[in-house]
């Protein structure tokens, strides 16, 4: 089995197919900070109390529903 090393902006399709036909993923140390603000935004978000679509919502014709927290 591969190792795919998730390296942000620089991913091909043949790693993505890698990834799909189930081969093991590191995460680059350096793309850390940028999953971390990027986990930390969809916090802020949610504690808004507004409704994200697909987030603290449904998809499609559930988008009106909201999903509590």
């Amino acid at each position: 089995m591969s190792v795919i090393n998730l390296k942000p902006g620089s991913m091909g399709l043949a790693d993505w197919r890698a990834v799909y036909r189930g081969a093991d993923v590191v995460m680059e140390a350096s793309a850390r900070p940028a999953v971390d603000a990027g986990a930390q935004a969809v916090q802020d978000l949610i504690a808004s109390d507004r409704a994200i679509y697909g987030v603290n919502t449904g998809f499609g014709k559930l988008a009106t529903v909201r999903i509590s927290d």
